[in-house]
């Protein structure tokens, strides 16, 4: 049977040890802004449709929206959750937030 392990430090999770789960979820934002298109709209529209025909359906639907999930300990958890991105810059919960939240 495989070990399960946190999957940033590797540290083994025993069964009923305290372990957390989080869910990353990306998706695309859209700001209400769209370009002036000089050309015909539906030739133009068509030729989108063609390119996105010889694409990778995978890569289409990771272009829009992502979900990772990972395993951590108390340890990393913490870590991730006071600073996500290692810039040393303090995260902004609740009403600090601003932007466009989906």
């Amino acid at each position: 049977m495989q070990k399960l392990r946190c999957h940033n430090c590797g540290r083994e999770l025993p069964k009923g040890s305290l372990k957390y789960i989080v869910e990353i979820r990306s998706f695309a934002d859209f700001d209400g802004y769209l370009e002036e298109y000089d050309g015909d709209v539906e030739e133009g529209l068509n030729e989108l449709l063609d390119a996105m025909e010889n694409l990778d359906q995978k890569a289409l639907e990771e272009d829009v929206s992502k979900e990772l999930i990972y395993i951590l300990c108390k340890s990393c958890r913490d870590k991730f959750t006071s600073d996500p991105f290692q810039t040393g810059k303090a995260v902004f919960e609740g009403e600090d937030v601003k932007g466009t939240i989906h």
